[in-house]
């Protein structure tokens, strides 16, 4: 799974506006395209704030339905497979998806249906408002197909809009009001921002947030060591799902050192957002003072005392 394949759109939402749509219980909605057309509910949330970061990769599982309907939930009347782009699963006369292996269309889904009629359908991974993932259904084929294939292609385009009393996986078969499509084909991540009513792009400035500060350490240490030896041990180890985040290392009288894990400047909201939802984990601040002592260990020194405070 490669990083350009993680797609992400950020959803901010004007305080009055926010206001009103709690006040009234709309829920935030995401759909994506399959076929040319949005058919689905991927994700409706009520816990919803004035930014929001919804994300997903291209992992998939295929199923059958019986009926599509509007306004009704999913129902998966077949076994689930996972699957991907430019491969096929075979329905077999029993009504049993098989593994899946490649063939079909490179940009598509296929169905081999050796079984008889049936709705097509497909489920898609995401990364919810909350830092929560799942997998749900995105698409069910609004006609039957009976036997032979058939092709299901995703797109990389969301649909979002609020809506009242409407759940995840519920199927519709008309116009969302007031939606907005994101076309996300060539790019990994956008903006849209919801004010007065009305959904627009927001300026470049407005998608930076303030860089905040994640873990505050002192210690005192059995020896002296180099700050900028310590911070380029420490800074080393700052790769992966930590890149977005910086140190400053700085002397604190004798051979006391404070350490203060940050947010790096000028993220944008979607970038910093993910930051904030790994470190609601408590083992990622563990492993951030892990990190310093490590590199306290790689210079040779030991600590006689040492407080790591977390920021609320």
């Amino acid at each position: 799974m490669t990083d350009e394949q993680l797609k992400s759109v950020d959803i901010q939402i004007a305080a009055e506006d926010l206001k009103t749509l709690k006040k009234n219980e709309y829920k935030l909605c995401f759909a994506k395209k399959v076929n040319d057309t949005y058919n689905v509910v991927w994700q409706s949330a009520d816990k919803y704030l004035s930014d929001n970061t919804f994300s997903w990769q291209p992992l998939y599982e295929l199923f059958g339905s019986n009926e599509f309907k509007g306004d009704v939930t999913v129902r998966v009347s077949t076994n689930r497979v996972s699957i991907g782009l430019g491969d096929e699963s075979v329905l077999d006369s029993s009504g049993l998806l098989g593994e899946s292996s490649s063939g079909g269309p490179a940009t598509g889904i296929t169905l081999v249906n050796d079984y008889g009629t049936i709705h097509p359908g497909l489920c898609a991974f995401s990364t919810n408002l909350d830092g929560s993932t799942s997998t749900s259904p995105i698409y069910v084929a609004e006609k039957a197909i009976v036997t032979g294939s058939d092709v299901l292609t995703p797109v990389e385009c969301v649909q979002v809009w609020f809506e009242q009393d409407v759940a995840t996986s519920t199927m519709f078969s008309t116009a969302r009001s007031n939606a907005i499509e994101i076309d996300l084909t060539e790019v990994n991540s956008a903006a849209r921002l919801y004010s007065n009513g009305e959904w627009t792009t927001p300026r470049v400035s407005s998608l930076y947030v303030d860089t905040k500060a994640i873990v505050t350490i002192i210690a005192a240490l059995t020896a002296a060591v180099s700050v900028q030896q310590l911070l380029a041990k420490i800074t080393s180890k700052l790769t992966g799902v930590y890149q977005d985040i910086q140190v400053d290392v700085k002397a604190a009288g004798g051979n006391s050192v404070s350490i203060v894990y940050s947010e790096k400047p000028k993220l944008s909201a979607i970038r910093g957002n993910q930051t904030r939802l790994l470190l609601r984990n408590p083992a990622v601040v563990d492993q951030l003072a892990g990190f310093a002592l490590e590199a306290f260990a790689q210079l040779k020194a030991g600590y006689v005392s040492l407080t790591a405070t977390a920021a609320a």
